[in-house]
């Protein structure tokens, strides 16, 4: 086995708080049960049929993705995954203080490395987590990984935060637009819930993910740190709030949750909440925790601006 460079000193603070700055966590060695020998070996025989993965819906139990060869396959690949993410799951809620609805588990047999993929499909491309047809609404991407394969390590790269890349980049990548709206409208309706599956803030991180994707001066000068993850090291993440790259590496589980921001530990670094508090979107829903962060920072705001003209009036009367 090649040699492993150390992780990355760890950042001060509870899991929680550490997640949400951006910080990625080791968890070497996996905590959470995994398949057998006899499973693994199964799962490393599966192959790909029109899809970048091998999914399990924990709220269905349907499993999709793969190479239909005998017909006790499906049962075999449901039962595996879906033991996989009863048991992450199980983790997850122990672990963390968060309120969390579970999304989809995965497989990937696939090395990252040379796969054959639309650029903006890409996963060894730098990017912040989107999921253009599963919205969060304001929501949290939170992902637990693990390096399934026998011998060999799977590398990752993290980049800058959320908060960061959106100073940088925001309105290169087009921040939403708003309507022709008063100040004051827009800012009433920025509270207002959206009709809508897919809100403003949602439509915003699927283009910024693909803008990301495409910007070749960012993915080539960007800062990166390298991980590099032994057989059997998970590690969590919140992706949508750190760019990272899958640079290398085969068969690998993952796991996505959406965390509710009211369980947040810091919920002003939220991506919503760093995108409201550009005046940019028209409605957003976002639960009360994250409104009054942002209905905070605005009065804040305000206040400034009343303070700056009492101060200009009474230089002017001077």
């Amino acid at each position: 086995m090649e040699p492993v460079r150390p992780f990355p000193a760890p950042q001060e603070g509870s899991l929680e708080e550490r997640l949400e700055r951006g910080d990625l966590i080791p968890l070497q060695p996996c905590p959470i049960p995994l398949p057998s020998e006899t499973d693994r070996d199964f799962l490393y025989m599966q192959r790909l049929s029109g899809s970048k993965n091998i999914n399990f819906n924990p709220a269905t139990g349907a499993v999709s993705g793969f190479r239909r060869q005998t017909a006790d396959q499906p049962a075999r690949v449901q039962k595996i995954l879906g033991n996989f993410s009863s048991a992450a799951c199980d983790w997850i809620r122990a672990t963390l203080r968060y309120t969390v609805t579970a999304d989809r588990a995965t497989f990937r047999p696939e090395e990252e490395a040379i796969r054959r993929l639309r650029i903006t499909a890409r996963n060894d491309l730098l990017h912040i987590d989107a999921f253009s047809t599963r919205p969060t609404n304001g929501g949290r991407l939170l992902r637990l990984f693990v390096n399934l394969h026998p011998t060999d390590l799977r590398v990752w790269a993290t980049s800058e935060t959320f908060a960061k890349l959106l100073e940088e980049f925001g309105a290169q990548a087009g921040l939403p637009e708003s309507e022709k709206l008063t100040w004051l409208e827009r800012i009433l309706n920025l509270f207002q819930k959206s009709e809508t599956a897919s809100t403003p803030y949602d439509q915003f991180m699927v283009r910024f993910q693909r803008f990301l994707k495409r910007n070749a001066e960012f993915q080539e000068h960007a800062r990166k740190t390298f991980w590099h993850f032994r057989p059997g090291t998970g590690w969590l993440v919140m992706s949508d709030g750190v760019a990272y790259a899958e640079l290398r590496g085969r068969f690998a589980l993952e796991h996505s949750f959406f965390v509710s921001s009211e369980s947040l530990a810091l919920p002003h670094l939220a991506p919503a909440v760093l995108l409201a508090s550009t005046g940019k979107i028209p409605e957003l829903t976002l639960p009360k925790s994250a409104c009054a962060i942002s209905q905070q920072h605005l009065s804040h705001q305000l206040e400034a601006s009343a303070r700056n003209f009492a101060s200009s009036l009474a230089d002017a009367s001077g």
